[in-house]
């Protein structure tokens, strides 16, 4: 038995378990590897092994990810012909090694004009060998819908890797009317923008500022204080929140008013949020790539293809079957507050 453990390589292993590994019903990882060996052939294979064979098998599915970095080029190619209107565009260093890459699809730069003028923006860690960040654009459409706009991704987040991204967006999808861009306090996002984007407003995530209060461990009282002062709608209003934080606590309110409240707060806002006062829309879709950060480049593209088709494809059939002047979402909206409103007493003054 022993002798032929010896003759087990991760490479025959590998055989075993590719079409686990295509199967989504399976988590494929080392321990699953060690019990399905020791089940079905009884052997004894070690950790270092197992993980060895997964590798193996995932680049015989997926290609190897220097492989997917060599046809990356191929593969935008293809994307533009046969995604009409798709923008594409990759960055590279003096000695020909890849810095940054951006897209955005056709379907989405022809539906951002019927968005609201308001672009969620963050980057999350991809897993793959060679890490880096995946850069994420995203909008609401007029069915309340998140909407995405445009991918990129860079070795990490920086001045540099922002200012490029920032310049595709806009030879993809150009600028519109009180443009608002949302994100974190991310400094370098912040630098981007107005390099780019001067004619738009910056806001910042309230979920973020709260958060922030959280971790200097501040009063209950004060973070209760901060969500009503961020999301009241008159200034007056505003004024009296912060002046009640100010009273309980002196060093949060100065720590608060360190980011101008244009940039937070819904009453000093300069330009309409469109009641988009977080991130959750970019987080959100975050989640949705959540495991596939973990692919090789081209099968994380792939995966996000698929997500987008199904997407808009479903929408599209949805609107096609829809015969109101407005959309559904806007619709039930309406039926509910006339729902509302005929609960409502209406009494009548009479001066003399």
């Amino acid at each position: 038995m022993k002798g032929y453990q010896r003759h087990a390589t991760s490479k025959l292993i590998s055989g075993y378990i590719i079409d686990n590994l295509r199967d989504p019903r399976f988590e494929v990882t080392p321990a699953f590897v060690m019990a399905e060996m020791q089940k079905l052939h009884g052997l004894d294979i070690g950790y270092h092994k197992a993980w060895r064979a997964i590798q193996l098998a995932s680049a015989l599915i997926r290609g190897t990810p220097d492989e997917n970095y060599e046809l990356l080029s191929s593969y935008l190619y293809m994307m533009r012909s046969n995604n009409p209107g798709t923008y594409t565009n990759i960055k590279i260093d003096d000695n020909n090694r890849f810095l940054y890459m951006f897209y955005a699809y056709g379907s989405s730069i022809s539906g951002w004009n019927h968005c609201r003028p308001v672009i969620a923006i963050d980057a999350t860690f991809l897993k793959s060998k060679f890490r880096g960040v995946l850069m994420i654009s995203v909008s609401k459409d007029a069915n309340n819908q998140i909407f995405p706009l445009a991918f990129g991704i860079a070795e990490s987040e920086n001045n540099n890797s922002y200012e490029w991204y920032f310049s595709q967006l806009r030879n993809a999808i150009g600028s519109r009317e009180n443009l608002i861009f949302l994100s974190d306090r991310h400094q370098a996002i912040a630098y981007g923008i107005a390099k780019v984007y001067p004619e738009s407003h910056h806001g910042i995530c309230i979920y973020h500022l709260e958060q922030n209060l959280k971790r200097r461990k501040v009063k209950s009282e004060v973070i209760k204080l901060f969500q009503s002062a961020a999301r009241v709608y008159r200034r007056k209003e505003f004024d009296l929140y912060m002046s009640d934080i100010a009273k309980v606590d002196k060093k949060s309110y100065e720590y608060l008013m360190e980011e101008p409240p244009e940039r937070w707060a819904r009453s000093c806002s300069p330009r309409r949020r469109y009641d988009m006062l977080t991130t959750n829309i970019v987080e959100s879709m975050n989640s949705v790539l959540f495991e596939a950060r973990e692919l090789p480049i081209l099968r994380m593209m792939d995966f996000i293809q698929v997500k987008l088709q199904r997407w808009f494809y479903e929408r599209r059939n949805e609107a096609e079957e829809t015969f109101y002047d407005v959309s559904c979402w806007v619709e039930e909206e309406l039926k509910k507050n006339i729902d509302l409103a005929f609960t409502l007493n209406v009494s009548i003054m009479f001066y003399v």
